[in-house]
């Protein structure tokens, strides 16, 4: 073995362990749910019923074996941060997986205490999966960049996007994130036998019209749909006769990938023709673990490409003599008070589409003032971590800290000072779930993107943008207390605009982030690359805008605003992808996608204010209460 590989096979060795233990917590996790024993040790934690060894009945011995494995899945975690920081602190490509590792479950183990503490809560318990499903890719990434030893000859040459799997294989694994999200939502909300008989719904080709119905079809639906962009991938990878052996292991991720969706649609059948036996409930959740880790690798190993170098232009020196902003105006500047504009329309509007009614200017004045002081301490903080790659961008280089007009521990202190009156404003003036949405946001931005994944992987801006998408279930907890189905429709579609928002700007500023070695998507895999991976997130973005109509939750004005808003958008794309110069078509299309974000909540507001805007009986909305019941509730009621 290479010795550069050798010396981190301890490290490649414990990450591989801990992913593997935390399959089997899933699935553990899973049957603590299916044999409904999450509350075998009462509402205490981390004792269990008040003592560490109780007496052992079956559901207090599956919850508190579920709490152990999670002691031992820690301990594995926190030595892999060990021994990432003591022994691989320069290597930013594994010591940042690890520190993410650490973080997630640190996260991890707070919301099995909120799951507990709070009896069980669906959203709880499903946002616990989904944390989970990431732990287990962060520790997958980190095994196989520790364990893959690198390619041998020469690098492979670069794929023309026609024929380069990487873009479609991380569609793909969005793509099965959100299954494994409506997945988690069926069985929490007890949606499983709603729709019986396969593939039709009870012998119907569309399902009850109820939103539970709905939900557990939909997710019929997206798993067909995985399935077919399985099989249509497996055969582009599999077209060369005489493949390179570097792009083996591909191949190999991207057949289990498919193989592991027919059983798991086998089983998933099987589970509902005999009405939701345990042992195929457990079984369906551990094929879904394997499918996802399956995902993980063919993500990884179809982006171990040699990735083009583009012309690094000079700095151009400063000409003239620069202003000097007073305090308050550089203070002000560290906030980035433009970004934050968009952040609050998006997390202001679902405030007036919610069953809670119209909010109150009280309301909003309370919401805003926390989502601004929330999301500028989080962009402090990310200019002070940033400050070094900073002052070798153009458009960056005059920010407050590089510039040297505030000091970087002063900005820091700023930024986590406007993060804690945040917390207590929403923790004392709106609520609590609400401030803990915000600063989830404020800490999934500063530590997964800017901290972990930024500097590390060109889909930096794929992952980490989800931040972004944290204001509107922000607005909507501020008024309803809860999640909602129709909260997560929001997060998604702010999920999927953002690569083709932010890649636009990336294609104009890409000479900046060549030199300062940020592995921006043009600045490793090209211009091509990335217009036609903005396509694909535009396609998949737009479907997504036009459901909310679909599914009634908003009216015929936003369905016709979306797909209007999103036709504009999309020829945009196919614009830039004919352009070979692509910066004034790019610059177009970054502006726009800012007007597009703004205009397409702003629609959602203007629907709920229609008289028409939902259907024949626009004053009640159905919602989801708790599991099993549907709730009608008057959309003017305060809850």
């Amino acid at each position: 073995m290479n010795p550069q590989y050798d010396r981190t096979r301890l490290l490649g060795r414990l990450a591989a362990a801990g992913a593997l233990l935390t399959v089997g917590l899933i699935v553990l996790g899973g049957v603590v749910r299916i044999t409904g024993s999450g509350m075998g040790c009462g509402e205490h934690w981390p004792q269990c019923d008040g003592q560490w060894f109780p007496p052992l009945d079956l559901p207090t011995m599956i919850e508190i074996g579920h709490r152990w494995a999670a002691a031992l899945v820690s301990l594995v975690v926190f030595a892999v941060a060990a021994v990432a920081w003591t022994r691989h602190r320069s290597e930013r490509a594994l010591r940042g997986p690890a520190t993410a590792a650490a973080v997630l479950l640190v996260i991890q183990v707070l919301l099995g205490a909120v799951t507990v503490k709070l009896a069980l809560p669906p959203w709880v318990i499903i946002v616990h999966l989904v944390n989970a499903m990431l732990l287990l890719a962060t520790l997958l990434i980190l095994a196989l960049r520790a364990s893959a030893p690198p390619p041998a000859g020469p690098a492979l040459p670069r794929l023309s996007p026609r024929h380069d799997a990487h873009g479609r294989v991380l569609g793909l694994a969005a793509l099965g994130l959100v299954v494994i999200l409506f997945g988690a939502q069926v069985a929490n909300f007890q949606a499983g036998l709603l729709c019986l008989g396969l593939p039709l719904c009870n012998g119907s080709l569309l399902p009850p019209p109820t939103p539970l119905a709905t939900l557990h079809w939909t997710h019929r639906v997206l798993a067909f749909a995985f399935l077919a962009f399985s099989l249509v991938l497996w055969r582009r990878v599999h077209r060369r006769t005489d493949p390179p052996p570097a792009s083996r292991p591909l191949r190999r991720a991207v057949t289990l990938v498919l193989l592991a969706t027919v059983v798991q649609i086998g089983v998933a059948a099987a589970m509902v023709l005999a009405l939701l036996p345990a042992e195929l409930r457990a079984l369906h959740l551990f094929l879904g673990a394997v499918l996802w880790s399956a995902l993980v690798a063919a993500v990884f190993h179809s982006g171990r490409t040699s990735p083009e170098e583009p012309a690094v232009q000079p700095l151009e020196p400063d000409t003239g003599e620069q202003p000097h902003p007073s305090l308050a105006a550089d203070l002000v500047t560290l906030t980035k008070p433009r970004i934050i504009s968009l952040l609050l329309v998006t997390t202001i509007v679902p405030m007036f589409i919610t069953p809670a009614g119209v909010p109150s200017l009280s309301q909003v004045l309370w919401v805003a003032l926390g989502g601004y002081l929330m999301a500028g301490g989080a962009n402090a903080i990310n200019m002070w971590f940033d400050r070094d790659i900073d002052t070798k961008m153009s458009r960056t280089r005059l920010r407050p800290i590089p510039s040297g007009r505030i000091s970087p521990g002063f900005g820091l202190g700023f930024g986590i000072g406007l993060g804690a009156v945040a917390f207590m404003v929403f923790w004392y003036r709106v609520n609590g779930l609400s401030a803990w949405l915000a600063l989830g946001g404020l800490l999934f931005y500063v530590f997964v993107y800017t901290i972990w994944l930024k500097r590390v992987t060109p889909q930096n801006i794929v992952i980490g943008g989800a931040a972004g998408a944290f204001p509107p279930l922000v607005g909507w907890a501020a008024m309803t207390g809860r999640l909602d189905l129709a909260a997560i429709y929001l997060f998604a579609i702010i999920f999927y605009w953002t690569p083709p928002h932010f890649w636009a700007l990336a294609l104009i500023k890409q000479a900046d982030y060549a030199r300062a070695g940020i592995p921006m998507m043009p600045v490793a895999h090209g211009e091509a690359r990335t217009k036609y991976e903005m396509l694909v997130y535009t396609l998949m973005l737009l479907p997504l805008t036009i459901m909310p109509t679909l599914f009634g939750a908003l009216g015929v004005f936003y369905g016709m605003a979306a797909g209007l808003l999103g036709a504009r958008l999309l020829w945009y794309c196919i614009q830039l992808r004919r352009e070979r110069s692509p910066t004034p078509m790019a610059w177009r299309m970054y502006r726009y996608s800012l007007l597009y974000l703004a205009l397409l909540f702003g629609a959602m507001g203007i629907d709920r204010a229609l008289p028409f805007g939902h259907g024949p009986d626009p004053s009640r909305l159905i919602i989801f209460d708790r599991p099993g019941r549907d709730v009608v509730t008057p959309l003017g009621a305060r809850e």
